[in-house]
């Protein structure tokens, strides 16, 4: 064990490493004397206050320093002799917890319980504190990695980089001495120092020092932050991953802060001071020519109610500048970036919105550009959720991080986009539509490498602004880890595709923020090896895993490193918009090619559904705000544009607005859903190749129509452009075609639900009148998060929802014209919102600030209507109201179903794989039903002739992968938000029966299996169907009527869906939900015991021996879906047009038994994939 003394000797030479000069005894003391004044309190309370001001007073001395080698020796020691101070007034205590820490037995050091007591061991203290300063130069150390760096750099460099096999002989050396080196670093003592410093030196000179480049790092700067209480920096040192720089807590008056520049790297404390401030500065941004740069701050602001703006340091002549001064006093300005024309891009709070889930305390930033000749601002970006860390690309577009909430899983809707510099051309850059990365935070270009990047890879929530530095290049994709080229550290290493909300809590490589990149292998960051611990230190490092830290502090935070150096321009873009202009042209090449609409047939789309998103204002908004399982935002509908036959589509709209589209059929229905938004800046024609396109895709090779026509002005909507709402737009159907029945009184009688009446709901989730609450169970849609990874087209179409089949097969007559089911169609396709407003004075002052500031610094005007439900008039004319008629219900009385004695023929699909049918005997039946809805009347004798074989079970997914073996069944929508899946995995047992199969690819396994296996294999028709269900009864089901109870026979809507009620971070079910949770319709006295889709005959076949004829999945058959009665030679199991609907029959998991009985129908057309339906195959015999 080596004393005081021993370990002066050790650490007296080499002190450039450590950031020092020879060691003296005044070192420490003053500051000690300073602390020493401080009078120590009695009790456990008063000695926190102690504490605290310990910190305070250090923070005051170390401020007070103009050296910056004694700040580092006074900070870090506070940081070391924390533990013994809180150890006082107990002396043996604190002399033992100060003797651990100086590495020598306690009776070397004894009581330890004064201020003159402590002093005696400050020198021992200031060596302590410069060998754990040069322990942290040494981490990371990593022999191969140099290795790996040393051979590419004499590959690279050649003579000019001589030293190379020195330095390759030299690790040599020190392995066969030492060993494995990183095991050898972590464990050095005091003793080992020499050594350490020597290991340390070759380290740098041989990746660092040596290189031809090591110019770049000549002169650089960094921010230096400390904490004057003292408390981990990451509870306030950056914002949290969801916050701008208006969240800081404070704001900003926990940490003091300098920008501090660096000469080389021989030293880890810096040369100088450029600038010091009592509050937090970051976000730093070295201009062009290298003497200039910019950062977010607040100590210099006139306006005291708002706290941050952008400053400019001129380094050359110490002058500063607010460059954002000019910004209205109630908005933060932060995030800069330098143009190469001089202009200034910056992020502004100017939006007056809030992040929604947290009820808008977070205030949200978008993008502004400041001409600094002209002095004028310009708002360049409409988002609802923050922009982060604007950065020039080198092809003179600029690349940011936009946070997208609209119905996507709002933790891993991040997105890198760029842009011209004045705002046209907004397209996605990496990580759309995919769930890792979480955030790709601090993300800019690798100098010399087009399309390459690298950023910071972190979770949303756990860990602060650190993650892992991931490099990518768009060229191989964009989207999850498709570009990720690596991690570094991971040389070599594929990158994991992760879902995961705290991404990179518990990582075992160390954490990085800020990273600049040198040059295509080389970086400067910050790094922490741990998420929790309370300082980042700058480090350089490498592709080939080599991280050499440059500071090594136990007390200051290091952010932004930059070398300080000119650097090339982009070129310069000029400016497309037409700032007088207050509209934009919108041209699309083709709807139909992309992701949102494969495998819709040409000639389907006929419009485009336009509207836009009236975020949520400051300290409001929430995932239930406009209703339930419904939109984060307001939506405003401006109406309809036309799409050519070709797909094309162009169209004049609002400028300066976050506009959606949906793609409409010729019913007006949502073919397709955009789950985002686009804005385009006045006089640009914004243009795109098709919807959720890659952006590698070319565009289309010869002209298309919308090429050769005018703009098309947007169609109003029955109306002028106004705030959708259900008591304006939805309730007057209702009343003109629903509240015959459906009311109050119907309700407590017959059981109906009550449309009728107007007033809201009390102690519900989300707004509403009782109309709304009981229509809205009815109509499946997104809600208010969905799958990120991207919808199946026609995923929420509106005709898979049960309020629309109900209607479309007559339910009780109700005939509406086309107005009202378009009316009814537009509200399922917004998410089926109630509100129309942002309710209250206070929103209401926020938004028409938030226009005063648009026409500011857009010229974009408010140019819609609110509804508010005050607006609604209830027609007395227009509403009859009657007794209604009451339904008869069905016995529950099951019958007996005898076991299966027909057979059995198997065919063998290759892999192990096979299929099982059963002999079906020809006989008689009456199919259709007169007790359902008129789609299953007039009930028709029906003979089938021949006998066939039957699968006796559904498709599984399995079977099905024999023919494609990618296929995935995908995913079901989980309601609520903050989830972190895309949903209920359908894919997680293959004995699954297949679904999203549309009915041409069934018919084309079909004859995949007939080719194999040389028979006739096809669909059923509806008779067969039926007559195969029915297994010889008579009854609704095999195994009795409609109200039976079918757990053991069946998987239908039972009491399992009240699982869908779910709630929390990774939301689980809730326990007894309520009706307000648990609204899906069901059927609620029996349990089948699945939730969703059931391994194939996992319950009892009927007479025939075939499984889950009812429920499970829905099944195609082969026939048209055309009215009855039924004409087995009319034509309609012949036909092959995939635009005709086909009838699906049996139910699912997801519908109650009288929606699945053996006669009820419905039909998709043939192209369509759709959630629940499945098929069975037969073979004629």
């Amino acid at each position: 064990m080596f004393d005081s003394c021993s370990i002066l000797r050790l650490l007296s030479c080499g002190c450039a490493v450590l950031g020092s000069g020879i060691l003296h005894a005044s070192g420490l003391q003053p500051w000690l004397r300073e602390l020493s004044g401080i009078p120590l309190a009695a009790s456990a309370e008063g000695r926190n206050q102690w504490m605290q001001q310990l910190w305070a007073r250090t923070a005051e001395h170390v401020s007070s320093l103009s050296d910056p080698s004694a700040a580092d020796d006074c900070g870090d020691a506070m940081a070391l002799l924390a533990p013994v101070f809180q150890a006082w007034p107990d002396g043996q205590k604190a002399g033992a917890v100060l003797a651990e820490i100086l590495s020598v037995p306690a009776e070397r050091v004894g009581a330890v319980s004064s201020w003159d007591g402590l002093m005696k061991h400050q020198e021992a203290i200031l060596e302590k504190v410069r060998f754990l300063r040069l322990k942290k130069l040494a981490a990371y150390y990593d022999a191969a990695a140099i290795r790996r760096a040393v051979k590419r750099n004499r590959e690279k460099y050649g003579e000019r980089y001589p030293d190379a096999e020195v330095f390759l002989a030299r690790l040599d050396e020190w392995e066969k001495k030492l060993g494995p080196l990183d095991r050898w670093v972590e464990q050095a003592g005091p003793e080992q120092a020499d050594q350490l410093r020597e290991l340390v030196e070759l380290r740098k000179k041989a990746l660092i020092e040596s290189l031809p480049e090591q110019d770049s790092l000549r002169e650089w700067v960094g921010v230096r932050r400390f904490n004057p209480s003292g408390k981990s920096s990451f509870n306030h040192d950056r914002p949290a991953n969801w916050q701008g720089i208006s969240s800081m807590p404070g704001p900003g008056r926990t940490y003091r802060s300098g920008i501090v520049k660096f000469d080389g790297i021989s030293s880890s404390s810096p040369a100088a001071q450029l600038l010091g401030d009592d509050r937090w500065m970051g976000h730093l941004e070295v201009d062009f020519s290298g003497e200039r740069l910019m950062f977010t701050g607040n100590r210099f602001g006139k306006k005291e109610n708002r706290p941050w703006d952008v400053f400019e340091l001129d380094l050359k002549t110490g002058k500063m500048e607010a460059l954002t001064a000019h910004m209205p006093a109630d908005t933060d300005s932060y995030n800069s970036c330098y143009l190469p024309d001089g202009r200034v891009i910056f992020v502004n709070t100017s939006g007056m919105q809030g992040v929604p889930c947290v009820t808008g305390v977070d205030y949200v930033g978008n993008i502004h550009l400041y001409d600094r000749e002209r002095k004028t601002t310009r708002r360049l970006t409409f988002d609802q959720d923050n922009n982060w860390f604007p950065t020039m690309l080198p092809d003179g577009r600029v690349m940011f991080l936009r946070w997208e909430y609209t119905e996507s899983a709002h933790y891993f809707s991040r997105v890198l986009m760029h842009m011209n510099p004045d705002g046209s051309d907004q397209k996605e850059y990496y990580g759309s539509n995919s769930y890792w990365p979480n955030s790709l935070f601090n993300a800019r270009p690798l100098p010399g490498r087009p399309g390459m990047f690298a950023g910071i890879v972190s979770g949303h929530h756990g860990v602060k602004r650190l993650g892992e530095l991931v490099i990518f290049d768009v060229n191989r994709g964009r989207t999850a880890t498709e570009g990720a080229v690596q991690k570094i550290p991971g040389y070599g290493k594929p990158v994991e595709n992760v879902t995961r909300d705290q991404l990179v809590e518990g990582l075992k490589t160390p954490y990085f923020a800020e990273p600049y990149p040198l040059n295509e292998e080389t970086f400067l960051a910050v790094s922490s090896p741990s998420g929790n611990q309370g300082v980042t230190n700058v480090v350089w490092c490498d592709v080939y895993d080599n991280i050499v830290p440059l500071t090594a502090s136990s007390y200051f935070i290091y952010a932004d490193p930059a070398p300080l150096r000119p650097r090339k321009k982009p070129p310069v873009l000029h400016d497309r918009v037409k700032p007088e202009s207050k509209t934009a042209t919108v041209y699309i090449s083709d709807v139909y090619r992309g992701r949102a609409m494969a495998g819709v047939p040409k000639g389907e789309a006929t419009s485009l559904r336009v509207f836009m998103s009236e975020y949520s204002p400051r300290n409001t908004g929430s995932h239930y705000a406009m209703g339930m399982e419904s939109n984060w935002d307001l939506k405003v509908l401006y109406g309809t544009v036309p799409v050519n036959p070709d797909g094309s589509a162009i169209f004049t709209a609002p400028a300066n607005q976050p506009l959606t589209l949906q793609v409409l059929d010729g019913e007006g229905r949502a073919l397709a859903l955009m789950r985002s938004w686009f804005s385009a800046m006045p006089g640009e024609t914004l243009s795109c190749i098709g919807c959720h396109e890659r952006q590698n895709y070319a565009p289309p090779a010869k002209a298309v129509m919308a090429s050769r026509q005018k703009p098309a002005a947007i169609t109003p909507w029955y109306g002028p452009a106004r705030t959708f709402s259900f008591m304006n737009e939805v309730q007057p159907v209702l009343d003109r075609h629903c509240v015959r029945c459906h009311t109050a009184e119907n309700k407590a009688r017959a059981g109906v639900p009550d449309f009728m009446t107007l007033e809201a709901v009390k102690g519900a989730p989300a707004p509403g009148s009782v109309a709304y609450w009981n229509l809205h169970p009815y109509v499946r849609r997104n809600g208010p998060e969905g799958n990120y990874l991207g919808l199946a087209p026609t995923e929420f179409f509106a005709d898979t929802s049960e309020l629309y089949q109900l209607l479309k097969k007559g339910h009780h007559g109700v005939e509406m014209p086309q107005e009202d089911w378009n009316r009814l169609v537009t509200w399922m396709d917004m998410n089926a919102p109630y509100l129309g407003e942002w309710p209250g004075e206070r929103n209401e002052g926020l938004l028409k600030r938030r226009y005063d500031l648009h026409r500011q610094f857009s010229g974009a005007e408010r140019n819609y209507v609110t509804m508010k439900d005050s607006l609604f008039r209830r027609n007395a004319s227009g509403v009859i109201v009657d007794g209604g008629k009451s339904v008869p219900r069905a016995s529950e009385k099951s019958v007996p179903v005898p076991e299966p004695r027909n057979e059995t023929l198997a065919v063998d699909l290759g892999g192990g794989v096979s299929m099982t049918f059963r002999r079906i005997p020809a006989g008689k039946f009456r199919m259709g039903s007169e007790r359902e809805t008129p789609a299953e009347s007039p009930v028709s004798p029906v003979e089938i002739e021949q006998p066939f074989w039957m699968g006796e079970a559904e498709v599984t997914l399995e079977q099905y992968r024999r023919f494609d073996p990618e296929y995935l069944n995908g995913w079901y929508d989980m309601h609520y938000k903050d989830q972190v899946r895309p949903g209920y995995d359908m894919d997680a047992n293959p004995r699954f029966p297949v679904i999203r199969v549309p009915w041409t690819r069934a018919m084309e396994f079909c004859r995949w299996l007939s080719g194999k296996t040389g028979k006739k294999v096809t669909l059923p028709t509806e008779a067969q169907w039926e007559y195969a269900a029915r297994g010889g009864a008579g009854t609704d089901f095999f195994f009795g009527e409609r109200d039976a109870d079918f757990s053991a026979y069946a998987n239908l809507g039972d009491v399992t869906l009240k699982e869908l009620a779910v709630s929390g971070v990774d939301p689980k079910p809730i326990k007894n939900p309520n009706r307000f949770w648990d609204f899906v319709p069901r059927d609620e006295k029996y349990n089948d015991g699945k939730l969703h889709l059931a391994p194939v005959k996992s319950y009892k076949p009927n007479a025939y021996g075939l499984y889950d004829m009812i429920g499970n999945a829905a099944e195609w058959t082969r026939s048209e879906y055309r009215p009855y009665p039924w004409k087995e030679g009319d034509g309609r199991n012949e036909s092959l047009d995939s635009r005709v609907p086909r009838a699906v029959r049996g139910g699912s998991w997801y519908d109650r038994p009288r929606r699945a009985t053996s006669s009820w129908r419905w039909g998709y057309p043939g192209w369509r994939p759709v959630y629940n339906v499945g098929f069975r195959v037969m073979i004629e015999d």
